[in-house]
């Protein structure tokens, strides 16, 4: 009859146990299997960006990872800019407003600019194919020149400059 009632009362702690188990640990059961992390950079900027139809140039925040590039510019702490360059999709959001990559060429930059272009620029990457690079000591610079645009691209370590004369585009991003 011990027996019977020890047994009992053992089966009943286990479960109590289990039970207890599970309420304390419960949500962090879900972070066991983590997937590869997204390297995320987040950096600091004075950001200029002047075009057709927008021109800023202020202080703010630009953050990529694996799937996106964003920068969000602010004056005297109000956002001023919040733009979204997606890298495997063919979208730019400015704002709420999105677009495809050559909307976004057209009516804000050039028509004529290939549609990786402010990709490969917001990326430190070089453009069009390459065309007229020349390696630097810390970067790299390209001067591009046609009937449709006139260009000089300048790549640092801490800084990107994109101008096109003919087109009067100007994009800057500078580390802080």
């Amino acid at each position: 009859m011990m027996a019977y009632l020890l047994r009992g009362f053992i089966m009943k702690v286990t479960i109590f146990s289990i039970i207890a188990l599970f309420l304390i640990t419960g949500c962090s059961f879900k972070n066991l299997f983590v997937t590869k992390p997204v390297a995320t950079v987040s950096k600091s900027k004075k950001i200029t960006m002047k075009t057709k139809k927008f021109a800023f140039s202020d202080t703010g925040f630009y953050k990529s990872d694996d799937k996106l590039i964003q920068i969000q510019a602010y004056s005297t702490g109000v956002a001023v800019a919040d733009m979204k360059f997606y890298k495997d999709k063919d979208t730019i959001c400015v704002g709420y407003k999105c677009t495809n990559r050559k909307y976004f060429n057209d009516n804000f930059l050039s028509k004529y600019y290939p549609n990786n272009l402010i990709l490969n620029i917001l990326l430190a990457k070089p453009i069009m194919e390459a065309k007229n690079l020349t390696k630097t000591e810390n970067g790299f610079v390209q001067n591009i020149k046609t009937p449709e645009y006139d260009i000089t691209y300048k790549v640092t370590n801490n800084s990107i400059y994109f101008k096109d004369r003919l087109n009067k585009i100007l994009i800057k991003l500078k580390d802080l």
